[in-house]
């Protein structure tokens, strides 16, 4: 979320869209009034009451249409995701200035505005999946159940106005409804997740896991709530042996200590699970496919690799360490802070690992199978996450190096999107310092737009862009089909690069007609002509006399 600028926008958008189809549906059919200006008109009212009830200065420029249905798009339309809690603060402060009206409360927003890691947590299948790995297969399914009823309370929070005092409590009381009904789930779902990032491989740590999870400590839903301790296991002779790899005191104190490792990670990581924050979004929760989604994600993630960058890392802490010019002398500096016993070398181990931890975890966790190659970045993790945040139909729109278009560790992904008439726009641009002042001027970003599914029509594409004016201009910005963008690369799969309109149709022209010497797209190669290749030989000479 940032600081909220993006929802801030959004807000402003929807609400616009909003009064203007109320606008033309009543200027098309004669007669006709939007039933949605009788529900404005009741909000103003009660908000006008309320003022005057209490003796509050009114102002009514900020009670027109278009400030009370903001603030029905913000506490109904609007969600943000931040693993900053600061952020998420900063982003409720900038909506309640935008959305502020004078005489009504500010609206209650801590149901659509969470703080957590966007990229790592479980789905509720997955959260299913490991529990029977366990041994435990109907371990999650009565918390799934009772989790998936919060949904009724999140419609109640959704359809409060907070028009009044009185509303934005009902929101409040509401919303600790949700959290207490998706509590269990979402221990047990932040507890199997960490498992997975600790990949506890040992005999003992894994029989200890095991004990857990067949209830020999306790019930397992109740102690990840924390609502109880694990219970010391019976002996062996009254428990009929079922830990008979290790003693019931080796078991209750593996898990113990893996318990331990699990819940600081856990708060570290801040796991984000969406089917239990967002509980009316999907359904199905535990199908292999869930149905729902979000209309649409947007947002600028952050264009950072996952590696612990050293310079970055000591820039706040130990400026001298950053400023060495070679990466020898970090190390030998790094070196000498270990051998002194100074804390912050512990504390960039800690977090030296926990980065490698998150980068194998993108890996391996199945989440990012076409993005997590390489040297990870983190905006080509969130640039795979929005899509399956999205409905089938819906759409992502995202502000990200343009390396997804281009780079090779992206081609599989880029190439998928483009060729399947799933990309609906890519605005490439060259930051010049014109944007971002503290990037590199040669740095491009683009703007990238696509969905799950095949949408029609061509992609708008426009590259080497220096300001957002450019868009306008009918030879900067041009349309490509899924069909040229096949062509143009098939081998790659990367996005081709055209400065100009006339570019973009000689190339492409070309292409239809003449294909590449050689196809590889289909994992085999398809020659357009029968070429073979041979390389000269060198011949030795010998004067003759």
């Amino acid at each position: 979320m940032g600081s909220g600028h993006f929802l801030v926008t959004l807000v402003d958008f929807l609400a616009d869209r909003v009064i203007g189809a109320m606008a033309e549906a009543e200027a098309a059919v004669e007669g006709y009034v939007s039933p949605l200006a009788s529900r404005i008109q009741t909000i103003r009212e009660r908000i006008v009451a309320n003022a005057e009830e209490r003796n509050w200065a009114i102002d009514r420029d900020r009670l027109d249409d278009r400030h009370i249905v903001r603030r029905m798009v913000l506490k109904r339309c609007v969600y943000g995701v931040d693993k900053n809690p600061m952020a998420v603060e900063l982003a409720k402060v900038a909506l309640w200035l935008q959305t502020f009206t004078v005489g009504a409360p500010l609206s209650f927003l801590d149901h659509h505005l969470r703080c957590g890691d966007s990229l790592f947590g479980a789905w509720a299948r997955s959260g299913i999946d490991k529990a029977t790995e366990y041994g435990s297969p109907l371990l999650l399914h009565g918390s799934v159940t009772e989790a998936k009823r919060a949904a009724q309370s999140m419609q109640t929070i959704e359809g409060l106005t907070d028009a009044e005092i009185a509303e934005a409590h009902r929101s409040a009381e509401a919303f600790a409804e949700v959290e207490e009904a998706t509590a269990p789930l979402n221990a047990v779902l932040s507890l199997v997740h960490a498992l997975d990032w600790l990949e506890v491989k040992d005999r003992k740590g894994k029989t200890a896991l095991q004990a857990f999870f067949t209830g020999q400590l306790g019930d397992p839903i109740v102690i990840t709530a924390g609502d109880a301790a694990p219970e010391r296991p019976k002996p062996k002779s009254e428990s009929g042996g079922i830990t008979r790899q290790i003693s019931p005191e080796e078991a209750f104190e593996a898990y113990s200590n893996i318990a331990k490792r699990a819940g600081t990670l856990i708060e570290n990581e801040r796991f984000f699970h969406w089917q239990t924050a967002f509980p009316g979004v999907w359904m199905n929760w535990e199908s292999e496919d869930p149905e729902g989604g979000f209309d649409a994600v947007i947002g600028n993630p952050p264009w950072d690799r996952m590696k612990l960058q050293q310079v970055e890392w000591f820039a706040t802490r130990r400026r001298e360490i950053a400023l060495a010019t070679r990466a020898a002398d970090r190390k030998r500096m790094i070196a000498a802070l270990e051998r002194d016993g100074d804390a912050l070398a512990q504390d960039y181990a800690v977090a030296n690992g926990r980065a490698a931890m998150a980068a194998g975890m993108a890996r391996r966790s199945g989440d990012y199978p076409l993005l997590s190659a390489g040297d990870v970045n983190v905006y080509s993790l969130f640039v795979e996450r929005a899509m399956t945040l999205v409905k089938p139909d819906g759409m992502v729109g995202l502000l990200t190096p343009s390396g997804i278009a281009s780079d090779k560790t992206a081609a599989r992904f880029f190439k998928g999107v483009a060729t399947q008439g799933r990309l609906k726009a890519l605005y490439d641009f060259e930051n010049k310092k014109v944007f971002f002042p503290d990037v590199h001027a040669s740095f491009k970003f683009c703007v990238f737009v696509a969905s799950p599914s095949p949408i029609g029509g061509d992609a708008a594409c426009a590259f080497y862009l220096h300001n957002v004016a450019e868009l306008g201009d009918a030879e900067r910005r041009f349309p490509l089909t899924a069909e040229a963008l096949a062509r143009v690369n098939p081998n790659t799969g990367t996005a081709p690069i055209f400065r100009t309109r006339r570019d973009a149709s000689l190339t492409t022209a070309i292409y239809e007609r003449l294909p590449v010497l050689v196809d590889r797209s289909t994992g085999e190669e398809v020659k357009a002509w029968p070429v073979t290749y041979t390389r000269m030989r060198t011949f030795g000479a010998r004067a003759l006399t």
